[in-house]
């Protein structure tokens, strides 16, 4: 795993070919997870934010998801860097279905989270979710803060307030900020549906404000933003292993990231964490 971690750090960050990158290259990792978000919806879809930090950082659309196309599986390995055959984490269980290879001294799978708390025990480290079963994967003792937005469908804006409001006042090291409403569309309605194309600008507004938040906050220039996906859709489901379940985009952008580069390196879940970790 190693390897790869070098492989992608060095996709997307400016530093010496054959070197490893040098550590804290950024004092602030802002990860935003939209659920459901298939790289099928970005040929025709509107999200013009997305798209030009695309052009300002280093993108895929073709990174792949964890076997099964699960939330709880996909978003437990961009957090623990590990596949299900470590983790014990199948699916969307609150508990790994099976013990895991390893568990921290809060019997839970180690993340970045917990490294930072090692290696920085007085950093900032926080989660706001609008999936509250995020935080099962999370291990919620390594972190400063964590918040459930509570009924996000009745208030799509309460997870840019909430943010913006923690990373304003915070300034954290980590965050990991997960936004539900493309998954919900395309359980609603259908990969490919107009109702989800009709939400894809609106999540895309969410990303620009929070990103706005990270400006006015004062870290933007000492940050790097990871955007990423659990999963896409297949119909109204996912869980296969069909290319539109399967298949993801990742966008990191921020300081010391390659501009306007395609990563052509393959990318899957559990990279992020050893992205996040090596940053």
């Amino acid at each position: 795993m190693k390897k790869m971690t070098l492989a992608l750090a060095a996709a997307l960050l400016m530093v010496s070919c054959g070197k490893a990158p040098q550590k804290d290259l950024a004092s602030h990792v802002i990860v935003i997870g939209l659920d459901g978000w298939g790289t099928w919806c970005m040929e025709k879809g509107e999200a013009p934010f997305i798209k030009s930090m695309m052009e300002e950082g280093s993108w895929t659309l073709n990174k792949r998801t964890m076997r099964p196309s699960i939330s709880g599986t996909n978003w437990a390995a961009m957090m623990n860097g590990t596949p299900v055959e470590f983790s014990g984490i199948t699916g969307n269980e609150n508990h790994p279905t099976f013990t895991p290879i390893l568990l921290t001294e809060h019997n839970a799978q180690p993340t970045f989270f917990h490294v930072m708390r090692q290696v920085r025990p007085e950093a900032e480290t926080g989660v706001v979710c609008e999936w509250g079963d995020f935080l099962n994967y999370a291990d919620t003792l390594c972190l400063s803060y964590y918040k459930r937005i509570e009924d996000p469908e009745a208030h799509p804006d309460a997870i840019v307030e909430e943010s913006v409001k923690y990373i304003k006042e915070k300034k954290p090291a980590i965050a990991f900020i997960h936004i539900d409403a493309l998954d919900h569309m395309g359980h609603a309605y259908g990969q490919g549906s107009a109702e989800y194309y009709a939400e894809l600008p609106l999540v895309d507004d969410r990303v620009r404000r929070i990103v706005e938040g990270v400006k006015e906050a004062g870290i933007y220039e000492d940050s790097i933003i990871i955007l990423t996906s659990d999963h896409g859709h297949y119909g109204t489901g996912h869980g296969g292993d069909t290319d539109l379940e399967i298949t993801t985009p990742l966008v990191v952008f921020g300081k010391g990231v390659r501009k306007n580069h395609q990563i052509t390196e393959p990318v899957i879940q559990m990279d992020i964490a050893a992205t996040v970790a090596q940053v």
